[in-house]
């Protein structure tokens, strides 16, 4: 009765707030109702992707079928945190987005994540707003958020998603993890409620990293792992799950049914491709390319810029320049050789014709952009709304382009 009462103040609550906010447009796509106060450009942009998204979660999950004439899904995207924390009545702090399902809409905000993180953002939490209305309501929460990261971590490229990308950091945290003892027994993972999962989220940040990756490396383990011959392992029983939590079944029940009860024998096998996984060619040198944004942007901010990628890269190599990052407890940094992220995945320094700064109209700093295969990765920087430079990356076939080399 408290749970069911809470709801409907949440409920009234987003209601009031919604009509609170006059200054809010509209933009209607094949899926989505979008209620934002973002720039036009990036607005259309992210309907785009939403509507590509929920296009591949539908191929993907094909044998569940949207009800017949299902009205467009909610989604309000505001530019400051402060709105979005006003939206929901400040009870998705510390949140950059969520999906509530009570009231069935998506809500995110741009403030403090930059564009690429409200990207993955938004393509974890529309699967949740998917999953909700399409397969079950009652998804375990190890699954729901294991799919949804498996989605957010989607490569768009103007054109669909690739999917199944495994980028760097998720290989730290995963081996950091499994180096500590901190993985998670799937038998109490398999029975973890919403609300348990909620408390270990607030009580250490550190927990919270662990089970949501761990989450997304056993879904992975489930949709990609092969035997010998190239054939896919488990995929099938993931469906057959999924189907048994849309026929009702519960997720302890489901599992079983489709899995079988060697629960531990389950957990020997996910371990051992957990300890296998490596990153993929894409997630690298897209990481390769933000640690060049970032080094890019913390020299401009000293006063420094470069007329050529071969200056940048001299100057950073002569320089001994590292970069250092964080998430909770877990540090890595670029080493002593900074000049691997000017390589491709061999070692090669990338030449000039396939590594270079490239002239935008109007831009913080000149694009650089990064050749490989047949497609380019641009990274493209603005001004940030708190003052500095913030940076986003696009995928977009290759094609010539002004450059300065």
């Amino acid at each position: 009765m408290r749970k069911t009462l809470f709801l409907l103040v949440l409920i009234c609550t987003l209601a009031s707030s919604a009509t609170a906010q006059p200054e809010l447009r509209e933009l209607n796509t094949r899926h989505y109702h979008i209620h934002t106060d973002l720039d036009d450009a990036l607005a259309r942009d992210l309907g785009t992707r939403m509507d590509a998204m929920y296009d591949e979660y539908a191929q993907r999950l094909s044998i569940f079928k949207p009800k017949a004439h299902t009205a467009p899904l909610e989604v309000y995207l505001f530019r400051r945190e402060s709105e979005y924390t006003r939206f929901t009545n400040g009870h998705m702090r510390n949140s950059g987005g969520v999906f509530l399902a009570g009231y069935n809409l998506l809500a995110a905000f741009l403030e403090g994540q930059g564009r690429d993180q409200l990207r993955r953002t938004l393509q974890h939490e529309a699967f949740h707003q998917f999953a909700h209305n399409v397969i079950s309501p009652r998804l375990p929460v190890w699954l729901n958020e294991g799919l949804a990261q498996f989605f957010e971590e989607g490569l768009w490229n103007g054109d669909g998603f690739k999917l199944g990308e495994v980028p760097p950091r998720r290989i730290r945290q995963l081996q950091a993890d499994i180096k500590a003892d901190r993985l998670i027994e799937f038998r109490k993972l398999l029975t973890m409620t919403s609300e348990q999962w909620s408390r270990r989220l607030v009580a250490s940040r550190e927990d919270g990293n662990t089970q949501y990756n761990q989450s997304w490396a056993m879904v992975h383990f489930l949709v990609r792992a092969q035997d010998s011959r190239g054939e896919f392992l488990y995929r099938s029983y993931l469906v057959d799950m999924l189907r048994n939590l849309n026929e009702g079944k519960d997720g302890t029940g489901a599992f079983r049914l489709a899995f079988g009860t060697n629960i531990q024998g389950f957990q020997d096998r996910f371990v051992e491709y957990a300890q296998s996984l490596r990153p993929t060619p894409e997630a690298t040198m897209i990481e390769n390319q933000s640690v060049l944004a970032d080094m890019l942007i913390d020299f401009d901010h000293k006063g420094k810029r470069f007329g050529s990628m071969e200056s940048f890269r001299t100057y950073a190599i002569r320089g001994r320049y590292q970069m250092r990052y964080s998430s909770g407890s877990l540090q890595w940094d670029t080493g002593p050789n900074i000049g691997r992220y000017f390589c491709d995945l061999s070692g090669r320094t990338l030449g000039s014709s396939d590594l270079y700064f490239s002239i935008r109209s109007g831009a913080a700093l000149p694009d650089m952009v990064c050749r490989y295969g047949q497609i380019a990765f641009r990274t493209r920087f603005y001004d940030s709304p708190q003052g500095g430079v913030e940076h986003e990356l696009i995928i977009e076939p290759l094609q010539s382009s002004v450059s300065i080399r």
